[in-house]
C-alpha cells in the first residue's frame, strides 16, 4: 500500500537504530526489528508511542508514515482509510517539519485523504494487485510476488504488478528475479521512471557494480526528467562513489520583452556592456540569441507552428538561438564587430560551455533537461523518442562528474 501511495521503494532507507545518533530504547529496539523485518503493521503501535515519547525524534515519525501507509491497505472502510491516510500525510509533514526528508515523505505529506486507493487502475489484475499490496504491507513476501505474478499473469501490460514482483523480489535479496521484473515493467512503459529508479538500487545493493546502477538511474532520469523522483536514484549514487551532480552552466541574455498591444512588437534585453570585446571576448554574440528569440515572438513561432494557438517558448527556437551564438563565436557564421576572430581560450564559461556542447551535438538535450521551462518541456517526449541513447549519454558525460566514471 504504501508504495502505491508514494511510488517509491524504502527498503535501502531501513537503518539499525544501533548506528544512528536517536533516542532508542527497548521498545525502540523491537520496533526497529519489526520495521526491518517488513512488519509494518506490528511496527505500527510502537512507533506510535515512540513518535509521542520522542516527539523531535524524526526518524520514528517518518517510519510512523511508513506504517500507516500499510495499514491503510488493509483497511475496506473508506472512512477507515481517509482517517489512516490523514494521519499518514500528518506524520509525513511532522517530519519535514524536523529537517530535509526524502522525496517519499514529501509526497506523503501532499496525499489527498479523499482520494481513492487505486482509483486509477481499470485492469483485470486489479484485485490480485490489492491482495498482493496488503500481503507486503503485512510482510509476507512470498505471498506477495506470487500474487504480483498472478496480477501480471492477468493483465500482462499492468506496471505495477511487473514492478512490484521486481520490488519484492528485491527486498528478498533475489536481484536475479527482481531484475527480471524490473525490464519486464519497462518494457511495458519504458517512459515511467520508476522500474529504472528500482533496478538501480538492487544492482548497487546486491550486486556491487556501481556502472551498471549508474546507467539504470540515468536511464530514470531520461524518462522523466522533470520528475524530481527520477533524480532521487543518482543523488544517492553520488553521494556513495563521491560525484558531482552538476549541469554545465550557460547564462543566457533575459528573453525578449513584448508589447501587449502590440504583440510583433519585441524588446531586446541586453547588457551592452557584454558586447565590450575588451571585458567580454565573443560576448557580441549573444545579440544573435537575443535577436532570434525576438523574432519567434513575431511570425517565426507562427510559420513553424501552425496548429499551435499561443506563443510559447519551444526546443526549436532555443536551438535555433543558442545554435547561432556558438556558430558566430566559432567564426562559421561571422567574425567579431572588428572582423577579428575571438580565441577559444578566451571565451568566458558560458561560451566556452555552449561551444563544447554544441560540438558534441548534445546542445538540445541541455535545453531539454538543464534548462527547460513549461514551454520547451512540451517538446520532450517527442525528442526523447528517438534520442533516448544521446540524451543518456549526454547526463553521462556532462551532468554526472566523477565517481566511478569520470566526465572525459
Amino acid at each position: 500500500m504504501r508504495r502505491w501511495i508514494v511510488g517509491v521503494f524504502l527498503g535501502l532507507a531501513v537503518l539499525s537504530l544501533a548506528n544512528v545518533g536517536f533516542a532508542q530504547d527497548d521498545e525502540a529496539a523491537k520496533a526497529n526489528e519489526l520495521f526491518t523485518a517488513g512488519k509494518r503493521l506490528d511496527a505500527l503501535p510502537l512507533y506510535e508511542d515512540l513518535s509521542k515519547k520522542y516527539p523531535n525524534e524524526q526518524l520514528y515519525i517518518k517510519r510512523l508514515a511508513d506504517c500507516y501507509g500499510a495499514q491503510a491497505g488493509q483497511d475496506s472502510d473508506p472512512a477507515a482509510v481517509k482517517a489512516v491516510l490523514t494521519r499518514m500525510r500528518d506524520a509525513a509533514r511532522r517530519a519535514a517539519e524536523l529537517g530535509d526528508v526524502p522525496e517519499y515523505i514529501k509526497q506523503m505529506a501532499n496525499i489527498d485523504p479523499e482520494a481513492p486507493l487505486y482509483g486509477g487502475i481499470n485492469s483485470p489484475g486489479k484485485s490480485l494487485l490489492i491482495e498482493a499490496e496488503n500481503a507486503y504491507g503485512a510482510g509476507d513476501y512470498p505471498k506477495a510476488l506470487a500474487k504480483y505474478t498472478a496480477a501480471y499473469e492477468a493483465d500482462p501490460k499492468l506496471y505495477q504488478a511487473a514492478l512490484y514482483a521486481g520490488d519484492t523480489a528485491f527486498v528478498q535479496g533475489d536481484l536475479k528475479t527482481a531484475s527480471l521484473w524490473f525490464a519486464r515493467a519497462i518494457a511495458i512503459d519504458p517512459d515511467r521512471e520508476t522500474a529504472y529508479r528500482y533496478w538501480g538500487d538492487a544492482i548497487k545493493k546486491y550486486s556491487g557494480d556501481p556502472y551498471s546502477a549508474k546507467d539504470k538511474f540515468i536511464d530514470a532520469i531520461v524518462a522523466e526528467p522533470y520528475n524530481r523522483l527520477a533524480w532521487q536514484g543518482i543523488k544517492q549514487w553520488a553521494e556513495i562513489e563521491k560525484a558531482v551532480i552538476l549541469a554545465p552552466k550557460i547564462d543566457r541574455p533575459a528573453p525578449p520583452k513584448v508589447d501587449p498591444k502590440n504583440p510583433n512588437t519585441t524588446e531586446i534585453q541586453l547588457n551592452i556592456g557584454d558586447l565590450d570585446e575588451k571585458k567580454n571576448p565573443g560576448g557580441f554574440a549573444w545579440m544573435m540569441y537575443s535577436m532570434i528569440r525576438g523574432s519567434y515572438h513575431g511570425d517565426l513561432f507562427k510559420k513553424n507552428f501552425p496548429n499551435e494557438k499561443e506563443y510559447r517558448h519551444t526546443l526549436k527556437e532555443e536551438d535555433a538561438a543558442l545554435s547561432m551564438v556558438a556558430s558566430t563565436v566559432q567564426g562559421k557564421v561571422a567574425t567579431n564587430m572588428k572582423g577579428k576572430k575571438t580565441k577559444p581560450e578566451k571565451l568566458d564559461e558560458s561560451l566556452r560551455n555552449l561551444v563544447e556542447l554544441n560540438n558534441a551535438g548534445m546542445l538540445d538535450c541541455w535545453i531539454l533537461i538543464s534548462a527547460a521551462d513549461e514551454g520547451i518541456a512540451q517538446d520532450y517526449d517527442a525528442y526523447r523518442k528517438n534520442h533516448r541513447q544521446l540524451l543518456h549519454d549526454y547526463l553521462s558525460r556532462f551532468v554526472v562528474h566523477g565517481g566511478v566514471n569520470p566526465t572525459q
